[in-house]
């Protein structure tokens, strides 16, 4: 019995001393890995959460502002549309425009830039408060009065991979902007503009009295205004000339003109007495596409004066017709209106009727346009005066 109890007793003893000191070593050991393991894991995670914050911070902050659409027509015909964007962020934070994609009716992609492999690039870069004018995309079969929606796209500089665009897709932002397409729809234009060294003329005015249609004697003039040319020119040399359509008086003047020019320039020339109906003549070194111009009229009655065409600078469409009326006589009278085209075709014709009630006095009378007609297309400007037995 004692022995065991002897037994029993030795097999409940304590841990000897070798046996606690390999158990802390182990505890200790197995503590520094985990203090290793858990200072890797925090500096790991603390790195992804920085880098993760500056990515957001960069997302939130770079901001692109469209500032403007200018969508218009070249001197060809087609359309071209330039897109105006600033970086308005409040941070030194780089951003670069990516891809322009211009959206048309029931959100169908019409077309974008840069024509890349991957549909994205380096279109700008903008440091902030920069901005730029890029090219875009257009619709010329778009008519006018559709609504076109452009959309940019950017993304932080930063965080842009040069190399492969695509990777960096989902950080990428845009911003739009919706415009109503100001000009009609393209198409090729049948006389189109020359390359260049080229003026067009709205207003021709000659100098003549009221009740009988004729160039006076004292300093005798006709007026014109170039206002539109293919560039700049100082002191472009232009020549008018006046025939009588029914007699065989003639006349001609010289005058340097700055061009383009919003004022009526006097050309003074020999065209003293000539009488209505007029046919007026300018020419230049340049191409002048409005080039002849008649004056209708019936002497000691009605005669035009002047011819103003009135034309959109947005869209080079031509608005209205003025003309200045001269009254000698009262009475009723049409006024046939013909407008043609390089190769002599008609582009519209029309009248309107004319009462007078007044002599000895001139009158502008406005005559809308029923369908658009390009400015530049207009070269043979004819105008027609009628007297009338009767009412029309």
């Amino acid at each position: 019995m004692r022995y065991w109890g002897k037994l029993k007793r030795k097999s409940t003893k304590g841990l000897t001393v070798i046996e606690v000191v390999v158990i802390t070593s182990i505890v200790i050991a197995l503590g520094i890995f985990l203090m290793m393991y858990s200072a890797g894991l925090f500096t790991t995670t603390t790195l992804d959460l920085t880098e993760e914050t500056s990515r957001n911070i960069q997302l939130l902050r770079g901001i692109l502002l469209i500032e403007a659409v200018h969508y218009y027509s070249r001197e060809d015909g087609t359309d071209a549309a330039d897109i105006y964007v600033r970086n308005i962020a409040k941070h030194p934070i780089d951003l670069t425009v990516t891809r322009i994609e211009l959206i048309i009716s029931h959100d169908v992609l019409h077309d974008y830039v840069p024509k890349s492999s991957v549909g994205f690039g380096n279109l700008t870069k903008l440091k902030m408060g920069e901005n730029a004018s890029l090219s875009a995309p257009v619709c010329n079969q778009c008519k006018k009065g559709d609504i076109l929606i452009y959309r940019v796209w950017y993304i932080s500089s930063f965080m842009y991979n040069v190399e492969n665009p695509l990777m960096s897709v989902n950080d990428m932002l845009y911003v739009e902007a919706k415009i109503i397409k100001p000009i009609g729809g393209g198409s090729p234009l049948k006389c189109p503009l020359p390359i260049d060294n080229w003026v067009m003329i709205d207003y021709i005015d000659p100098i003549t009295g009221a009740i009988f249609g004729r160039i006076g004697s004292l300093s005798p003039a006709i007026s014109i205004r170039p206002s539109l040319a293919s560039s700049q020119s100082d002191d472009l040399s232009f020549t008018v000339t006046a025939i009588e359509i029914e007699g065989g008086g003639s006349g001609s003047g010289s005058a340097e003109i700055d061009i383009p020019t919003a004022r009526l320039e006097r050309v003074v020339g020999d065209y003293e007495n000539l009488q209505v109906p007029l046919r007026v003549t300018v020419t230049s070194s340049w191409n002048v596409i409005q080039r002849e111009w008649i004056f209708g009229g019936i002497s000691g009655k009605l005669h035009i004066s002047g011819i103003y065409l009135q034309w959109s600078r947005l869209d080079k469409i031509l608005e209205g017709v003025m003309l200045e009326l001269g009254y000698g006589e009262t009475g009723n009278y049409r006024v046939k209106i013909t407008l043609k085209d390089c190769d002599g075709e008609v582009l519209m014709a029309t009248s309107v009727y004319i009462n007078v009630e007044r002599t000895n006095d001139f009158e502008a009378r406005f005559i809308p346009i029923p369908d658009p007609i390009r400015f530049d297309q207009i070269y043979y400007i004819e105008t027609e005066v009628e007297e009338l037995s009767g009412g029309h």
